[in-house]
């Protein structure tokens, strides 16, 4: 079975590919960096950094740590746009705590199915880079 056949199955959440035990303890680090990295950019700066330079480096040696890296930037970009639209509405404003707590459970939901050598796809998140 293909990753995009298994992409379309587990649209939003994880989902193990054969072989998924084989991935290299690097692999699975790596990807468990790109997910959890975003919490510790916040603090310094732009949380998009971390992941994008994290997946920059290792992205054409491994295709999962590509994958991995690809949904991460999709999802803070996804993230961004969320943050601007309920900033520009009242109901959004109220939201907008549930929409970080709703993030921050799925950086973790993401770094432990990296951690377990399985791909992630975020709920809500628009495919920007495919």
């Amino acid at each position: 079975m293909s990753v995009a056949m298994n992409a379309e199955a587990a649209e939003a959440g994880s989902y193990a590919e054969p072989g998924a035990r084989s991935r290299s303890d690097t692999d699975r680090h790596f990807g468990i960096a790109i997910h959890l990295s975003p919490l510790v950019a916040f603090l310094f700066g732009p949380a998009i950094l971390a992941p994008l330079v994290l997946w920059l480096i290792r992205k054409d040696e491994s295709p999962f740590v590509d994958d991995h890296g690809r949904e991460m930037l999709n999802a803070i970009l996804s993230f961004v746009l969320y943050h601007i639209v309920a900033i520009l509405t009242l109901i959004g404003i109220i939201a907008l705590p549930v929409l970080y707590i709703v993030g921050v459970v799925n950086l973790v939901r993401g770094a432990v199915s990296a951690g377990r050598g399985e791909f992630f796809r975020y709920p809500m998140t628009i495919r920007f880079l495919k």
